[in-house]
């Protein structure tokens, strides 16, 4: 009797500090934490430091999920590939989910089936990924296989990695596969198989279907509504807005954070958008500047348009120093070719090259192309930065027609004729064989172009590019037409 009295108490004592260290042990323990980083507007590089940025963020605090707002236009395949294959690495400990509210039509159902779990709206769809370029005769046209065979593997590779439906997620792609779902004996809940599948069964392996249903015909591309993603394996959940998205994983709203885009992304994103139209508006700014003396505001607003454009292929990880070293060079050089020697040589075709590669590859992260979707993205840059020049090559012409009527620009134009009333005279052609060896002095310093003194006779005499002062000795050693080449003696 005096143990069984001995434990009541010994329990009465024991049980409520028992309770109280679990109590503690609940208030310490973390809470789960999730965020929530949105995906809109067009998908391009922008979006991909944007969305590596904040997820970086939220990996920092380990939270239990990140949930992925996919709400996007859809966009180039390139970023896209960047911005899956970021998710698809994302440490195993933290789950990833894409939250599709309306649509995830093209490269937007890429970066959902990325995740590994996919929660849609009620009305939401996802599929339809068939890639498209632009064509020669406008508008635009189903990629070749080459690009789409890419496209595939990375579906099937994200499709096997999280669970998804393979035949279903590349039938997304391609519109060449006829995906049919069987239920058979040995498979009663149902599997998915390829009518080239279905013809290569065996007799006694088509004897087991009990049941067959077409998912998705040949010619035609997958695109599913939320119930049909749902009753196909793709969605876990249907849910309305973010709250009951929280509630179905038993979240607190409290517990759930919202990274949001900043304005210097939003910025830069808006930048790269219109980069060939800055490309274009640079450009004659430039062309303007070098027909008027000085420094002015044509000049300025050149530089400032050609710099946003290299400055926002920096900002999405597409222009490098080496890129804007080599297109300013090539101005260098082209303006050589302008204003110091006249004429199309050389230096005028070299400058031309050297800025068509500069541009060429600030609008890509590629040097050399290797994938069948490089050349594409090549081919739709050049045709983009050629749009660009023959579009201020036109803008340039209609200003060398109507400038000097414009009372802003007149007077960039030279509207008096020069008659010989008004002191105008010919220049002479000078005589090669009389000039070549002649010596005289510079009247004003040449650098590389000024005026030289030979024995009476003023003439405009340019170097080979050496720096000479006023009053220095120099010697004819070259002569083209009217232009006059001296060296310092």
């Amino acid at each position: 009797m005096k143990k069984i009295l001995a434990g009541f108490l010994c329990l009465l004592i024991f049980l409520p500090l028992y309770s109280l260290l679990i109590t503690a042990q609940e208030e310490v323990a973390p809470q789960e934490k999730v965020f929530f980083i949105s995906l809109e507007g067009m998908i391009d590089g922008g979006l991909y430091s944007s969305v590596e940025r904040r997820t970086k963020i939220a990996l920092a605090e380990k939270p239990t999920r990140i949930i992925f707002e996919i709400d996007t236009y859809g966009g180039r395949l390139e970023p896209a590939f960047d911005i899956s294959e970021y998710i698809a690495g994302i440490t195993e400990e933290v789950r990833t989910v894409a939250y599709i509210p309306k649509k995830a039509i093209s490269a937007r159902a890429l970066i959902a089936v990325s995740c590994n779990e996919i929660a849609m709206g009620p009305q939401a769809e996802i599929g339809d990924c068939e890639p498209i370029i632009p064509s020669a005769e406008g508008g635009y046209k189903t990629a070749g296989e080459k690009i789409q065979t890419v496209l595939r593997t990375k579906f099937r590779k994200f499709a096997e990695k999280n669970g998804y439906p393979t035949y279903l997620a590349e039938a997304m792609v391609t519109s060449e596969m006829e995906v049919y779902e069987i239920f058979t004996e040995d498979s009663p809940e149902g599997r998915f198989v390829t009518d080239r599948e279905l013809k290569e069964m065996t007799e006694e392996e088509t004897k087991k279907i009990k049941s067959k249903k077409l998912i998705v015909e040949k010619g035609k591309l997958l695109t599913m509504h939320a119930g049909e993603a749902k009753e196909y394996g793709f969605a876990k959940y249907i849910v309305k807005d973010r709250d009951e998205l929280l509630e179905q994983y038993g979240i607190k709203a409290g517990q759930a954070e919202t990274l949001e885009v900043n304005w210097s992304e939003d910025m830069v994103r808006f930048l790269e958008s219109i980069a060939p139209i800055l490309l274009g508006v640079g450009l004659v700014a430039i062309w303007m500047e070098l027909k008027t003396p000085g420094v002015g505001l044509p000049g300025m607003i050149g530089v400032l348009c050609l710099a946003t454009v290299f400055l926002s292929k920096y900002m999405v990880g597409l222009a490098e120093v080496p890129e804007m070293v080599i297109f300013a060079l090539g101005m260098m050089l082209l303006a050589v070719e302008v204003l110091v020697l006249p004429g199309f040589g050389l230096f005028g075709l070299a400058g031309i090259s050297l800025m068509l590669v500069g541009l060429v590859l600030a609008f890509q992260d590629f040097l050399v192309p290797q994938t069948p979707y490089h050349y594409e993205e090549l081919r739709i840059n050049l045709l983009q930065i050629f749009s660009s020049m023959i579009g201020s090559i036109v803008v340039m012409a209609i200003l060398v027609r109507y400038l000097p009527g414009m009372p802003l620009f007149g007077r960039l134009v030279l509207r008096a004729s020069e008659e010989a009333a008004l002191g105008f005279e010919t220049v002479p052609v000078v005589s090669k064989g009389t000039l070549i060896g002649k010596r005289g002095y510079a009247l004003s310093t040449l650098r590389p172009s000024g005026r030289a003194d030979f024995g009476g006779e003023v003439m405009d005499v340019v170097t080979r590019g050496e720096y000479i002062e006023a009053n220095q000795m120099v010697e004819v050693v070259e002569v083209q037409g009217n232009r006059v080449v001296v060296r310092p003696i």
